[in-house]
């Protein structure tokens, strides 16, 4: 039996997909840096990192998953930032004013869940962010400026209302990311 990576993430609807499509150039417009900008087909919230796991192993962490509980909840952009730091970034991402909370929690619970099957805990405090790229090679830019036009972009108030096992494949030309499960959340 072969090894998958696989990681566990609230997709992004696709409203945000379509405004960060739209506004790629915008994005990159002025950089000098090369930036490795996420499609936006790839992306996700992500809640936890399993790893490389025994393709077998899915049947017994597909319980634990849809034993998780969580209603839909409302996503609204915040304010966006940089890893490790604005001065020397290497994860440009967006942030959450509504909804940030629901994720840590959603995240949090996965983490236990899959803790009882023996997965190592996060030992970081989760940050709930949407990468929007990572920063391949770094030069002398006003990152202030390119956080202002992540805050500005419509990313119109929408709804998550599940999440998904993801394997996840590394090739030359990017990673394809590939749902194996999804998990939705009740109404309660």
């Amino acid at each position: 039996m072969q090894n998958i990576r696989t990681f566990i993430a609230h997709p992004v609807p696709e409203e945000w997909k379509n405004v960060l499509l739209e506004n790629a150039e915008l994005l990159n417009e002025g950089l000098q840096s090369k930036v490795a900008w996420v499609k936006p087909e790839n992306m996700h919230f992500t809640l936890k990192f399993s790893g490389d796991i025994p393709e077998d192993a899915i049947p017994r962490i597909d319980p634990a998953l849809r034993a998780i509980q969580f209603n839909p909840f409302e996503i609204s952009t915040g304010p966006s930032g940089y890893f490790p730091s604005p001065t020397k970034p290497r994860v440009i991402w967006a942030g959450l004013d509504c909804g940030s909370k629901e994720i840590c929690d959603n995240a949090l619970a996965i983490d236990s869940a899959l803790a009882s099957l023996g997965f190592a805990k996060n030992t970081k405090p989760y940050h709930a962010h949407l990468t929007l790229g990572r920063v391949k090679k770094l030069a002398k830019d006003n990152w202030a400026a390119l956080s202002e036009k992540i805050s500005n972009l419509a990313l119109p108030t929408t709804t998550i209302s599940e999440f998904a096992l993801y394997q996840s494949e590394l090739t030359p030309a990017g990673p394809i990311y590939t749902k194996l499960k999804t998990y939705t959340g009740r109404l309660d």
